[in-house]
C-alpha cells in the first residue's frame, strides 16, 4: 500500500494566484523562486488542512485575490490515504456579507474539526520563531494545536470552553444572573475536567515517547505547567477561581495557572528557557520539538503528516537540510520547503524534487 500523501493542490482565487495546480510527486518538495511570487502564499494554503485561517492566521478579506471580481476563493487538495484517492475542498464564501469557510471530503461537507482525523500539519518560519517565543498567546495555539492532533475531541472542547467564557463575562457585566452563572461554572467544570484528562494523556504519551526516542537534533526538555498537579487539585483550584470571578463581578481574571487553555508547557535547553538561547539555537530546539512531535504522533495512529518550512534553510546549510529531509523520510512525513532563488542545492538529495514558481 502507497504511503499516505498529498499528491495535488489548486487554487483559485487565492492570494495573487487567480488559478494554480500543482502536482507533488516526490515526497519532499522545494518550492524555489524570486520574493513575492507566491511560495508562501503556497505552504500557506496547505497549512489550511488544519483548522483555522492557516499559518498565517489572516482575515479572510485578506486572503481571497484583490484584483478579481470574485468574492470567494476556493483551495482543493488531492490526496492518497488508506489506499484510496481522495479530495478536500475549502470554499472561501460570501455568507450574509460575511466571509466563511466550508469544508467538503469527496463533496460531502464535513466540520473542519473532522480535518484532524487524517491530517497532522506542523510549520516553521522565521517570524514563527519570533511568535513562539514572545507570543504567549501563539505558543499556547501551537501547543494545543499539537495536543488535538493527538486528541481531536479536544478541538470541540477548547471552542465550547471558549464559547462558554465569553458568555460568562457577558452576563457578569449585564444581568450578574447568579442561576445563569451557576450553570455555565457547572458546564466549564465538566469541560475543564475533560480536557485535562486529554492533556495529561498526552503529557504522558509524549513522556514515554521520548524516553523510548534519540533525538538527532538539538536536546530539549520539555515541563508541563500542570505536572505537579493532580487532576482533582487542578478542579478544586479552578472551582476556587469561578467562586472568585463571580464574587468579584468580573473583575476578577482567570490565573493562567488554572486555566485549561493557557495550560501548555515550556520547552528548555540545558536549563535556559527558550528566550535565553541564541537565534540558532532557539531555531534548532523549536525544529526539534517539532519534528519530535510529528514523529510520535504519526506512532500512534498513521495520518497524513506534513511539515511545511517557509524560507528558514536560508540561514542553514546543506548538512541541517539534508537531516531534516532524512528524518523526515525516515519518518514518512511529507515536507515541502520554500527558498528563494539564492539557495542553491549542491549535491543530489533522495526524492526531492524543485519546483519553480514564477
Amino acid at each position: 500500500m502507497s504511503l499516505p500523501k498529498l499528491t495535488k493542490i489548486k487554487l483559485n482565487n487565492f492570494r495573487n494566484f487567480n488559478e494554480l495546480s500543482l502536482e507533488f510527486s516526490n515526497q519532499h518538495t522545494l518550492l524555489k523562486g524570486k520574493n513575492a511570487v507566491g511560495k508562501t502564499s503556497i505552504l500557506e494554503a496547505i497549512s489550511f488542512l488544519s483548522p483555522g485561517n492557516g499559518f498565517k492566521k489572516d482575515k479572510l478579506d485578506n486572503i481571497v485575490n484583490s484584483s478579481s471580481n470574485k468574492k470567494g476563493a476556493n483551495i482543493k487538495f488531492f490526496f492518497q490515504y488508506e489506499g484510496m484517492n481522495e479530495n478536500i475542498s475549502i470554499n472561501i464564501e460570501d455568507k450574509d456579507l460575511k466571509l466563511s469557510k466550508a469544508y467538503f471530503l469527496n463533496d460531502k461537507k464535513i466540520t473542519q474539526q473532522e480535518l484532524l482525523n487524517k491530517f497532522q500539519l506542523f510549520w516553521f518560519s522565521e517570524q514563527d520563531k519570533i511568535y513562539f517565543i514572545k507570543d504567549k498567546q501563539y505558543h499556547r495555539g501551537i501547543c494545543n494545536r499539537i495536543i488535538c492532533y493527538f486528541e481531536p475531541n479536544l478541538f470541540k472542547l477548547l471552542n465550547q470552553f471558549l464559547r462558554l467564557r465569553r458568555e460568562k463575562k457577558k452576563i457578569l457585566l449585564t444581568s450578574k444572573d447568579k442561576s445563569w452563572l451557576s450553570q455555565i461554572d457547572i458546564q466549564q467544570r465538566n469541560i475543564c475536567e475533560n480536557i485535562l484528562k486529554i492533556k495529561y494523556d498526552f503529557m504522558n504519551f509524549y513522556k514515554d515517547c521520548r524516553n523510548k526516542s534519540k533525538n538527532l537534533f538539538f536536546e530539549y526538555d520539555i515541563f508541563f505547567d500542570f505536572e505537579n498537579i493532580s487532576i482533582f487539585d487542578f478542579i478544586s483550584k479552578f472551582d476556587q477561581e469561578m467562586k472568585n470571578e463571580n464574587e468579584s463581578k468580573g473583575e476578577y481574571s482567570l490565573i493562567s495557572k488554572y486555566d485549561p487553555l493557557k495550560n501548555v508547557f515550556q520547552l528548555m535547553h540545558q536549563g535556559k528557557k527558550i528566550n535565553q538561547l541564541s537565534s540558532a539555537q532557539s531555531k534548532m530546539l523549536i525544529l526539534s520539538f517539532l519534528l519530535d512531535s510529528a514523529k510520535f504522533l504519526k506512532s500512534q495512529k498513521n495520518k497524513i503528516t506534513i511539515f511545511l518550512i517557509d524560507e528558514i534553510f536560508d540561514n542553514f546549510d546543506i548538512l541541517n537540510l539534508q537531516k531534516v529531509i532524512h528524518y523526515c523520510a525516515k519518518n514518512n512525513f511529507q515536507s515541502f520547503f520554500s527558498s528563494t532563488d539564492n539557495f542553491n542545492i549542491k549535491e543530489q538529495l533522495d526524492n526531492l524534487k524543485i519546483l519553480s514558481i514564477k
